[in-house]
C-alpha cells in the first residue's frame, strides 16, 4: 500500500482543497458535512476547513502531487477536547487513507493539549463505524436520531505533524 505524504494545511491551500471538495461523489460530500455541496463549495466552508492553528488544525494527505485527503480537528468549547473529521476522495476510499490522516491528526491534537476526541457522523457510516471501532476500542458512542457521536481519550504519544518540504 502506498502511504500518504501527509502535511500541515495553511490558507494558501484554499484553492487546492475547494478542488478535492468538487470532486467529491454527493454521496462522499454528504457523508463528510451531513449537507450537499453542490457543485462549487461556499468560500467560507473552505476557510473553515483551514483553522488558524489556535482553534484547530488540518492536515493534507497527497498521493504524489495529488490531494486525496483532508484531515480537521477543532477544539471543542473551553475543555482541552476537539472533534475530528476527514474526507478521502472517491477513487482513494477503502485504501487505509483515512486511517493515515486520522492518525496523523490524533498525534497532531495530542501534541497541542487535547486529551479528549470526538468524531460525529451519521449511524449509517459504516467506514466511520469500523475506524472507530479499530482505533479506539473504547470510544463511547453517543446515538442522537440519524448521527452519532464517539468519544474517546486522545493519544499523548508523538510529536506536532511538521511541514514537510
Amino acid at each position: 500500500m502506498s502511504h500518504l505524504r501527509i502535511r500541515p494545511a495553511a490558507p494558501r491551500d484554499h484553492d487546492l482543497l475547494a478542488g478535492l471538495l468538487r470532486e467529491l461523489s454527493a454521496e462522499s460530500a454528504y457523508r463528510r458535512f451531513q449537507v450537499g455541496l453542490g457543485p462549487e463549495p461556499a468560500p467560507s466552508l473552505v476557510d473553515a476547513l483551514l483553522p488558524d492553528g489556535l482553534r484547530g488544525g488540518a492536515l493534507l494527505g497527497f498521493l504524489g502531487e495529488r490531494l486525496v485527503a483532508h484531515g480537521l480537528w477543532v477544539r471543542v468549547g473551553a475543555a482541552p477536547a476537539a472533534e475530528i473529521a476527514l474526507v478521502v476522495t472517491d477513487a482513494q476510499q477503502g485504501k487505509g487513507f483515512g486511517t493515515e490522516i486520522a492518525a496523523a491528526l490524533m498525534v497532531d491534537l495530542a501534541a497541542r493539549g487535547v486529551e479528549r476526541v470526538e468524531v460525529f457522523a451519521s449511524a449509517t457510516n459504516d467506514a466511520v463505524t469500523r475506524m472507530v471501532a479499530r482505533q479506539a476500542p473504547d470510544a463511547v458512542p453517543e446515538r442522537d436520531g440519524a448521527t452519532v457521536t464517539y468519544s474517546f481519550a486522545a493519544r499523548t504519544r508523538g510529536s506536532a505533524v511538521r511541514t514537510v518540504a
